[in-house]
């Protein structure tokens, strides 16, 4: 069995090759099952596991398991905001088409949310309406317009922050304030190409259930916060697929290019 890996990708050609392929497999579904892996795996080589320093923190998480740190974002590393970490760490295994949300802890911020997720669930909360989101611990009072050079080469200009899922509502994730972080548009969505932030690890939980209507997903997202700060810096995201295709530890960055963020507040100072 060969794993699929979320890379963190190092440059544009680099990304390039990846979303070539990713459209590819999106086209051709038996291309995902087979070389899909194979070419990623190979693109991997040129990709080791990054050795960026671990800085130890008071995680929101009650759980002992889960990392107790993140790193900061590099944009040589991950311009694309995500950090390949290692093989997935699933402390609780949850039943098929379950969601657990741990909550809030006593400052009101957003606990990790662990699911088993189905092809029905995907269905379900692709075809269902978006409902009113409350604002998570840190929204700021005014939320700041940005211009954001993106590592596609485009340019992102709106506000910088958004009410970012932990569980995507496409893969059966709720609008509710216990499924809700503070995040930069780059932790949300990267480029909004399905290549980048908490969308690349959507985007290929997708593509995989597409593949395998009756497989499942088991599914943890972890805020990671410094201190009594509201907003968390990082996501440790794990995935792993029912057959083992995909068995991942990843990091989302909650960072934007070009910006020095206060995640206490929200505010947010450009940088000369």
């Amino acid at each position: 069995m060969v794993r699929r890996k979320f890379l963190s990708k190092r440059n544009r050609t680099t990304t390039g090759l990846i979303a070539g392929v990713l459209i590819i497999s999106t086209l051709f579904p038996s291309f995902a099952q087979n070389g899909f892996s194979q070419l990623v795996s190979a693109a991997s080589h040129f990709l080791p596991l990054q050795s960026q320093q671990v800085r130890t923190v008071s995680s929101a998480s009650g759980s002992q398991a889960r990392q107790q740190g993140y790193t900061s974002w590099d944009e040589q590393e991950s311009p694309n905001y995500v950090r390949l970490v290692g093989p997935s760490r699933i402390d609780q295994v949850v039943e098929s088409g379950q969601v657990l949300y741990a909550g809030l802890d006593s400052l009101g911020r957003t606990l990790e949310v662990h699911a088993c997720i189905t092809y029905q669930m995907m269905e379900g909360g692709m075809a269902r309406e978006r409902e009113q989101m409350s604002n998570p611990s840190g929204w700021p009072r005014k939320n700041p317009e940005v211009q954001i050079e993106l590592y596609n080469g485009s340019f992102y200009r709106g506000r910088l922050w958004n009410r970012s899922h932990l569980l995507a509502k496409s893969l059966g994730g709720k609008e509710t304030v216990e499924n809700l972080v503070t995040g930069t548009r780059m932790q949300n969505v990267g480029a909004n190409d399905g290549q980048g932030g908490m969308a690349l690890v959507e985007t290929a939980v997708r593509n995989w259930l597409k593949a395998h209507p009756s497989g499942t997903v088991q599914f943890v997202a972890t805020p990671i916060y410094e201190g009594d700060e509201r907003i968390c810096r990082s996501v440790i995201v794990d995935v792993k697929t029912s057959d083992g295709f995909i068995d991942e530890e990843v990091e989302v960055y909650n960072a934007a290019k070009g910006y020095e963020l206060n995640y206490y507040t929200g505010e947010a100072i450009a940088q000369q």
